[in-house]
C-alpha cells in the first residue's frame, strides 16, 4: 500500500494550513484548492476533479488532511508512472531528459545528474516513488509543468504567492535577456541612489579629514541646486548598463561550469565568490574610463561642460592612461565586492526560500549582502576615488601613504556612512529588478 513519509506529510500539512487559512475549518473544498492552484498557474483537469471526489471518502464535499494526503499521493503516483517510461519503479536520467524535452524544458546532463542526486535521499543510486513523493510534496496539486520548473530552478514553492525565484536562470534564456536584466537593474538602482553616491564620492575625495554629510549636502544644494545631487548620473547610467549587463552575463555563464547546482557540494560559497569576483573584474575593466569620467564630473563639475569635454580634456592633458587612473585599486575593490555580494546574496536567498519567498526576502538579502561587501572593501574604494580625481598621476603605494598621513586608519573609511546608505537600497533594488526581469520572481 502506498504511503507518504512523515517528511512528506509535514510539507503537505503546511500547504494544507495555508490553503485553509481563509476559513480555518480544517477542511478543503474544491473552490479553495482551485483558487490556490490558479495562483501557481496549475491547471485543474477533469481527472483532478474526479480524484478530488474519489479521495473524499466521507462524501461531504471537502477533504480532511488525511484525504488531502491521499489526493496528492494519487496524483503523484499518476505522474510518476507517466515519467517512469519503462515501468521498473525507478526514475533514471534518460526518463527525466525525455519528460523535460516533452515539457520544453532544457537542462544539461550535469543538471539532471544533480537532480537525481538531490532526489535520491538514501543514496542508492535510484529514485523510487517514495523519494519522488518526498521531493514534490510541497505542491497542493502536483503538475508536470510545475515539477519540471522545480527541477530546472531547484527551489521550493511559496503557496501564498505566485513568485518562486531561482538562484540561477534557465539555460534556454536568450543572451539579450541577460543583458537587459543586468543593464536595466543597474540603471534603476543607480538613478534611485544617485544623490547618495554623489555624497559618498565627495566625502571620499575631500581634502578635509572629516566632512559632515549635512554640510556637504547643504553645500551642493547651495551651489548647484537639486541637480547638483545628480552630477555625473548620466555618465553613471551609461557606464552602469554595460557594466551590470556584462557582470550578469559572465556570472551566469561562469556559474554553470561549477558544481553549485548540487546542494551536496560544500564549496558552493567559494564557487559563487570566484564567479562573482571574476564577473565584476571583467566588466569593470571594460568600462573603467567611464567611471573616471563619472568621478570627475561629480567632484569637479565646474571644470567640465559634459561627458565628451571631460574625455577629450583628460586624453589631451594626461593621455589615454588618464582614463584608466585608479584601475588597480578598482579591480582590488570590485573583485571582492562582487564576489562577496553575489555569494552572500545567493546563499541567503537559498536558505530563506525554505521558509518564505516574497519580494521583501530578496530586498533583505540584497541589502545585507551589499552592506557586508561594502564594509570589507571600503578602504580600497576610498583609494581608487582619490586616484581618479588626483591632479597628478599617483601610484597605489603613494596614495596609501598620503591618505595615512592625512588621518590614519580613519581616513580610509571616509564616506562610509553615505556608502552604507547607498549600498542598502542600491544592492536591493538592483538584485530584485534583475531577478524580476530574468523571470526568477514570476513563474
Amino acid at each position: 500500500m502506498m504511503k507518504l513519509t512523515n517528511a512528506a506529510r509535514e510539507k503537505l500539512q503546511k500547504i494544507f494550513n495555508e490553503i485553509d487559512s481563509h476559513d480555518n475549518d480544517n477542511q478543503l473544498d474544491l473552490a479553495e484548492l482551485v483558487d490556490c492552484c490558479e495562483k501557481l498557474n496549475i491547471s485543474i483537469t477533469q481527472d483532478d476533479i474526479e480524484q478530488f471526489f474519489a479521495s473524499d471518502t466521507d462524501n461531504d464535499g471537502k477533504l480532511s488532511f488525511d484525504e488531502f494526503c491521499d489526493f496528492t499521493l494519487q496524483r503523484l503516483h499518476r505522474i510518476f508512472n507517466e515519467i517512469d517510461d519503462n515501468g521498473n519503479g525507478y526514475l533514471d536520467m534518460e526518463e527525466i531528459q525525455d519528460i523535460c524535452k516533452k515539457m520544453n524544458v532544457k537542462m544539461s546532463k550535469r543538471q539532471i545528474e544533480a537532480i537525481l542526486i538531490e532526489m535520491d535521499s538514501n543514496t542508492d543510486g535510484k529514485v523510487d516513488f517514495t523519494e519522488f513523493c518526498d521531493f514534490f510534496a510541497d505542491m497542493p496539486s502536483p503538475d508536470l509543468q510545475l515539477m519540471t520548473q522545480k527541477w530546472m530552478f531547484g527551489e521550493g514553492l511559496y503557496i501564498g504567492s505566485d513568485m518562486a525565484p531561482a538562484a540561477l536562470p534557465p539555460n534556454e534564456m536568450p543572451l539579450v535577456r541577460f543583458l537587459a536584466a543586468g543593464g536595466i537593474a543597474g540603471i534603476v538602482s543607480r538613478t534611485a541612489t544617485a544623490p547618495l553616491e554623489t555624497l559618498k564620492i565627495i566625502t571620499q575625495t575631500s581634502s578635509k579629514e572629516q566632512t559632515k554629510l549635512r554640510h556637504t549636502f547643504n553645500s551642493i544644494i547651495r551651489d548647484a541646486g537639486v541637480r547638483g545631487l545628480f552630477n555625473g548620473n548620466l555618465t553613471n547610467c551609461i557606464r552602469v548598463f554595460p557594466t551590470a549587463a556584462i557582470t550578469c552575463v559572465v556570472y551566469s555563464r561562469m556559474i554553470k561550469f561549477t558544481p553549485v547546482d548540487s546542494n551536496k557540494n560544500p564549496q558552493q560559497p567559494l564557487w559563487r565568490f570566484l564567479s562573482g569576483a571574476t564577473a565584476g573584474m571583467i566588466s569593470t575593466s571594460c568600462t573603467h574610463p567611464l567611471d573616471v569620467v563619472r568621478a570627475r564630473l561629480t567632484v569637479q563639475a565646474s571644470e567640465y561642460t559634459g561627458i565628451w569635454h571631460c574625455i577629450n580634456r583628460v586624453c589631451t592633458e594626461e593621455g589615454l592612461r588618464g582614463l584608466f587612473r585608479g584601475l588597480s585599486p578598482t579591480l582590488l575593490t570590485i573583485g571582492p565586492f562582487m564576489g562577496l555580494q553575489q555569494s552572500i546574496y545567493d546563499i541567503m536567498k537559498l536558505k530563506l526560500l525554505s521558509d518564505t519567498s516574497n519580494p521583501y526576502t530578496f530586498l533583505v538579502c540584497g541589502a545585507l549582502a551589499g552592506t557586508a561587501a561594502q564594509t570589507v572593501v571600503h578602504p580600497l574604494d576610498v583609494v581608487r576615488r582619490q586616484m581618479q580625481v588626483c591632479a597628478t598621476p599617483t601610484s597605489l603605494p603613494e596614495m596609501l601613504s598620503r591618505l595615512w598621513a592625512r588621518g590614519g586608519a580613519a581616513r580610509f573609511f571616509a564616506g562610509l556612512t553615505p556608502a552604507y546608505m547607498k549600498v542598502v537600497p542600491a544592492a536591493s533594488i538592483s538584485l530584485l529588478v534583475r531577478d524580476a526581469i530574468l523571470g526568477q520572481l514570476s513563474n
